[in-house]
């Protein structure tokens, strides 16, 4: 395990980095619902399996988190804050797609659409649920264990419905935006951190850092930070590691 200790306690690092799909992006296109037509219909579903700005080709939704697990990283003990993390069901998808938690937290799921869903949270460590609620019922818990890596939520009545939960130990972690850039704030300084990605489609192991090819094994890599903004730069991910999982796109009867 890499200690981190309390020298330069009073300092924290911030980290930043930007995300680029190093090829041409692929065509996308949106969901096409099958179920509850008339109103899952109604207004666009994005794929959001694969988001890649057409500009500047940024990768949305990667998540990095500092990874505490097996030969990670040991934090200082710190003061947790419980908050409450909402997960929203709008228009038939999850709203966030990417949902960031700390073991303790409160979740709660709003479900705002007039037709049926249920949320489907395939844990590890945190007991399993799967929530069936009257149209319109909010619902929440407690997420009592921080989980290993980030957990699918699928609704079982529409298929393409899925998201992602991240429950950790700790709040450093981050998940890029529509331009691929993303920020982890309050890291530890001058001692070696251990970093974990992930992609819902992608095997993120064969790098490009600022031009430099990295092997990531296991998703992960090391730095040492220093006082401020630490920019690792950009990350470039190449096309071969992406699979898009199609079992998504399966119907399951009309409506």
């Amino acid at each position: 395990m890499l200690l981190v200790g309390s020298a330069a306690a009073q300092e924290t690092a911030t980290l930043t980095a930007t995300f680029r799909y190093l090829e041409r992006p692929p065509a996308v296109q949106p969901i096409t619902p099958h179920l509850d037509r008339q109103f899952c219909g109604s207004v666009p579903i994005p794929d959001e399996r694969l988001i890649i700005n057409g500009d500047n080709h940024g990768l949305k939704n990667v998540v990095l988190y500092v990874y505490t697990g097996r030969r990670g990283t040991v934090l200082p003990d710190q003061k947790r804050r419980t908050e409450t993390k909402l997960l929203q069901i709008k228009h038939c998808r999850f709203e966030p797609h990417i949902l960031l938690a700390q073991k303790g937290d409160t979740l709660r799921v709003e479900d705002h659409d007039p037709v049926g869903h249920n949320a489907n949270f395939q844990f590890f460590n945190n007991s399993a649920l799967g929530i069936t609620r009257p149209v319109g019922a909010p619902w929440q818990r407690s997420l009592d264990e921080s989980e290993p890596a980030p957990i699918p939520i699928r609704c079982n009545i529409h298929p393409w419905m899925n998201a992602y939960l991240l429950v950790l130990d700790h709040r450093l972690a981050g998940t890029s935006d529509g331009d691929g850039k993303l920020k982890i704030t309050g890291l530890p300084v001058g001692q070696t951190i251990v970093f974990r990605a992930f992609h819902e489609s992608a095997t993120l192991r064969e790098v490009v850092v600022n031009g430099m090819a990295e092997t990531w094994e296991g998703s992960r890599f090391e730095r040492v930070l220093q006082a401020g903004v630490n920019d690792l730069g950009v990350i470039g991910i190449p096309a071969s590691a992406f699979t898009i999982d199609r079992r998504l796109d399966g119907k399951a009867g009309e409506k």
